[in-house]
């Protein structure tokens, strides 16, 4: 019995070690050099994914490895993202007036001096608006300091077979600990806003790190439809994205744009409405021409931009950003790393590291870079599968099929001549 649980061991040990260690140098296609920090300790270490590594790997990352001379080395990847603690701080309302066509304003209490807030949404029903904001502070309703004199709101609202609704209430300021807000906003010749109620905040951010790319433009008229469509290209698939900004000489316009994207430029899928406007009056001076969507890493981005029966805007320039991707992984000083990528069958990795990861401190790390990608010389090409007969030779099927109806046919045919050479006989 004690043989037989020993050699069960060692067979569980020769099986664990072949089956959990499936990277194979010959599968992968690329691979690029760590290149490291110079530490003398073994430690954790950040390595910020390169932009031109994204058209080689799979979207997923699945296939992405960390090799050393011993195998794989387990590491976790991560999306830098925005650190946002938001939290609302109550806030009483009065004082809520007009001046027909000048102003409307109000006054919010937040009940004691200290509380630190950095922006206040107007809770508004009004439609298809634009309006400038100014925010002021005071601890004692006397001295008023101001803390935004050039917010700005507004709504964009579509009520048709397909509606439409964008709209931005809420107005930014520096952090301020005042016990009272001053909200004014110019109406300056259009009617009043309908104020229902105001909601204070205080965010704390940390903003994520991103990169940003300028791609190619090529842009038509859609006669059909009244659009510009501009088509921004990256040049390549698979680089992450999720906002951009155009740029403009063009002022006095408020357009509708939607957003798709697309790898072939046949297939469109539409990720996001809109609302582009670069106003510029003695009424209301202010501008919006950044645009944000779910993250794509599509190779081309489509702005549908609705003109109406007004001239198309002139657009001179575009740039899309995305966030930084970065992978963690434990670096041992002296011995060499590298990526390992290109592999479309490749399944995706879990280490144990994606637990511990939550217990480290990513901004205190030293970080390492990633050197050229290269060929690897190691890789080996999957054998083509081949298809089945049926599918090399579409004709083959329909021709069986119909030499079997043909003799079934034949046959049919003999056995009701047969039938009729030779009548049965009635008693």
């Amino acid at each position: 019995m004690k043989k037989i649980t020993i050699i069960f061991f060692l067979f569980t040990l020769f099986f664990l070690r072949h089956v959990l260690a499936d990277f194979s140098g010959t599968a992968w296609e690329f691979k690029s050099a760590i290149l490291g920090s110079g530490m003398n300790v073994s430690d954790f270490v950040v390595l910020d994914l390169p932009t031109e590594l994204f058209s080689h790997v799979n979207p997923d990352l699945s296939d992405l490895r960390v090799v050393n001379a011993d195998g794989e080395v387990p590491y976790v990847a991560a999306i830098e993202r925005e650190s946002t603690n938001t939290a609302s701080v109550p806030a009483r309302m009065y004082n809520l007036s007009s001046r027909a066509g000048e102003t409307t304003e109000f006054i919010l209490d937040l009940g004691s001096g200290g509380t630190l807030h950095s922006s206040v949404t107007i809770e508004t029903p009004s439609e298809n608006f634009r309006r400038i904001v100014e925010v002021q502070g005071s601890d004692d309703e006397a001295i008023w300091r101001t803390l935004n004199s050039r917010g700005q709101i507004f709504d964009y609202t579509v009520k048709d077979i397909k509606p439409v609704a964008v709209r931005d209430t809420t107005v930014s300021y520096p952090e301020a600990a005042y016990r009272y807000l001053l909200v004014r906003i110019f109406d300056q010749g259009e009617k009043p806003l309908t104020v229902r109620g105001a909601a204070v905040w205080r965010s704390v951010s940390v903003t994520a790190r991103e990169l940003s790319y300028a791609p190619t433009l090529e842009i038509s008229e859609n006669q059909e439809d009244r659009a510009t469509e501009v088509i921004l290209d990256l040049g390549v698939s698979g680089v992450p994205h999720r906002r951009g900004r155009i740029s403009t000489q063009n002022s006095n316009f408020s357009r509708f744009v939607s957003v798709y994207d697309s790898n072939d430029k046949k297939e469109w899928r539409l990720l996001r409405n809109n609302y582009f406007f670069v106003i510029q009056t003695p009424k209301f001076a202010g501008s919006q021409l950044d645009f944000s969507y779910p993250e794509s890493n599509k190779r081309y981005l489509k702005l549908a931009i609705a003109n109406g029966d007004d001239r198309p805007i002139a657009i001179s320039g575009a740039t899309l950003f995305g966030t930084v991707r970065r992978i963690l992984f434990l670096y041992e000083p002296g011995r060499e790393y590298h990526l390992y990528f290109g592999n479309k069958d490749a399944r995706r990795p879990q280490y144990d590291i994606e637990k511990i990861s939550q217990y480290v401190d990513v901004t205190t790390l030293a970080r390492v870079s990633a050197g050229p990608i290269e060929k690897n010389s190691d890789y080996v090409p999957p054998e083509e599968k081949k298809l089945p007969l049926a599918e090399r030779s579409p004709y083959i099927l329909p021709t069986v099929l119909g030499i079997i109806i043909a003799m079934l046919a034949f046959l049919l045919v003999r056995l009701f001549t047969k039938n009729n050479d030779n009548p049965l006989s009635l008693p």
